[in-house]
């Protein structure tokens, strides 16, 4: 497979996040969409009017030129110009597919989170293992331009070591998609697993999974709708925290971002009101921006995808261990929610 001059991409799931993983890897080198599996008649021929989403360009017509269609997964593994099997299904579909996938012979790149159980997450990777086939996960936050430049800031100590950092990230209650999975907890593991993960995997990522968390939070019949984390590392560490929640009222914008306290300065970053990342240091009160290049988050994701299939060797920013650490996290922190703000150890 890693000699292949291209890597064939197989699609499944074709709701909004499918849709933009489609748009995605239209540019990617060494490899392209072969094959997806959908059992409706319109995405079949490029219609995706009917679907909707919190950011981005919902909806509209895409070229289906050169892609085969299959009414099942199953049908698609049997393909086999099918190297990588992306799969943007239902979260609660994703340990068994992607398990499927890898016991055919498949690589696999999932979109987060891994699963909505760490025990599942753990059956995910042992059967990589078995099948040594590469098992990736989605978390593109790991791939977005502001937050790549944070990354860098945090390891280069470009304006110093980290103090502190709090991440944000709110929307209104989604009303897109199959309500049927995705406003039941149990098929989409609520605001937490779904909304709060990308800052937790980011978190995790970046400073390695806390010894424990405390958050407090709301809850209401469909789980918890917000929560505010604390979490817990080495002592000599950044202070770390971060907040999410479905509260917004649906006329404001989904929003999401940082604010970075090093030692030589902070850095601001808000999806609505700071697009662009403001660093503010000692030297004056005017805040400057800073220069990141404009790359799209999930082509970047789709571009590491294809390179890991063809060289062999998985892109430390996919890999399925440490979304599955994140995913552990996330549960001890709905756990400490549910406790009244208990302080949950997490198992190294």
């Amino acid at each position: 497979m890693a000699k292949k001059r291209s890597v064939g991409i197989g699609l499944v799931g074709l709701g909004f996040m499918g849709l933009t993983h489609l748009r995605a890897a239209q540019d990617a080198r060494g490899g392209k969409v072969v094959a997806i599996a959908t059992s409706d008649p319109n995405k079949a021929r490029g219609d995706f009017s009917s679907v909707g989403g919190n950011f981005g360009d919902a909806g509209g017509r895409e070229d289906m030129t050169g892609i085969s269609v299959h009414p099942t997964l199953d049908t698609l593994l049997e393909d086999d110009r099918v190297d990588l099997v992306d799969l943007c299904l239902p979260s609660y579909l994703h340990a068994p597919a992607a398990i499927r996938c890898l016991q055919a012979g498949k690589a696999v790149l999932v979109e987060k989170p891994i699963a909505l159980d760490p025990k599942d997450a753990s059956k995910m990777l042992l059967a990589a293992k078995k099948a040594r086939r590469p098992l990736m996960v989605a978390q593109v936050l790991r791939f977005m331009p502001e937050f790549s430049l944070l990354s860098d800031a945090v390891k280069s100590k470009r304006w110093g070591k980290l103090l502190s950092l709090h991440m944000k990230r709110i929307i209104s209650m989604p009303e897109w998609g199959d309500s049927s999975w995705f406003a039941d907890p149990a098929k989409s593991g609520g605001m937490v697993i779904d909304l709060h993960i990308h800052d937790t995997d980011f978190i995790v990522h970046l400073f390695g999974k806390p010894n424990a968390v405390s958050s407090n939070g709301l809850v209401d019949k469909k789980g918890v709708n917000f929560i505010r984390t604390t979490y817990h590392g080495k002592a000599n560490g950044p202070l770390l925290s971060a907040e999410a929640g479905w509260l917004n009222a649906p006329g404001l914008p989904f929003e999401h971002g940082y604010d970075a306290f090093f030692e030589k300065g902070t850095v601001h970053f808000n999806s609505s009101t700071a697009p662009e990342p403001l660093l503010y240091t000692s030297a004056g009160r005017a805040a400057r921006k800073l220069v990141i290049k404009p790359v799209d988050g999930f082509a970047r994701e789709l571009q590491a995808a294809v390179h890991s299939v063809k060289t062999g060797k998985v892109d430390p920013r996919l890999k399925a261990a440490g979304a599955a650490d994140s995913l552990t996290v996330c549960n001890a922190e709905e756990r400490s929610v549910r406790s009244g703000g208990r302080t949950v150890k997490i198992r190294s």
